[in-house]
C-alpha cells in the first residue's frame, strides 16, 4: 500500500478550490440614484418629482424632507407629491444632498445594496438590509 503524499501548496490549491465562490460587491449597476426635478418661483423651490425619488429610495417622503431642511436651514412643507422649499436653494446642492441621504440613510454599508428599511426605535436609528441581512446603526437626524 503504497499513498501518495500531496504537498502543502498542492493541498492548498485543492482547499481553495472546494470553496465557493466570492460574490462580488454590489456596484450599484442596477441602482441609479434619481435626480431632483427643480423649479423655482420667487424665493420658492418647487422639487415636482419628490415622492418618486422617495418611493425609488424605499423611504417616505416627510422622513426625505426632514432631513434635507435640517441641512439646509430652510423652511419647507411637502404637499401633493411636491416638495416647497421657503429660501433659496440650488438644485445642484439639493441632488448633492439627496446623494449624501442615499449614502448614510440608504445603502446598506455592509453589502452597499439599495434594498434596505429605515428603523427608528426610541432616540435610535437602524438601517437593516433586505439583501444581506445587516443591521446598522445610523445618525438620526
Amino acid at each position: 500500500m503504497t499513498q501518495a503524499f500531496m504537498s502543502y501548496e498542492e493541498l492548498l490549491e485543492r482547499a481553495y478550490s472546494m470553496l465557493p465562490r466570492r460574490r462580488r460587491r454590489s456596484t450599484g449597476e442596477r441602482f441609479v440614484l434619481p435626480t431632483f426635478e427643480v423649479s423655482k418661483t420667487g424665493k420658492k423651490v418647487y422639487i415636482h418629482n419628490f415622492k418618486d425619488v422617495a418611493e425609488k429610495l424605499n423611504r417616505e417622503p416627510p422622513v426625505l424632507l426632514r432631513f434635507i431642511l435640517k441641512e439646509i436651514a430652510l423652511p419647507g412643507v411637502y404637499e401633493n407629491g411636491t416638495a416647497v422649499i421657503h429660501g433659496e436653494v440650488s438644485a445642484q446642492t439639493l441632488n448633492k444632498l439627496l446623494e449624501r441621504f442615499y449614502n448614510e440613510y440608504v445603502k446598506c454599508p455592509v453589502c452597499e445594496a439599495p434594498d434596505t428599511i429605515l428603523v427608528k426605535e426610541k432616540k435610535l436609528m437602524y438601517i437593516k438590509c433586505t439583501a444581506c441581512g445587516a443591521v446598522s446603526p445610523v445618525k438620526p437626524f
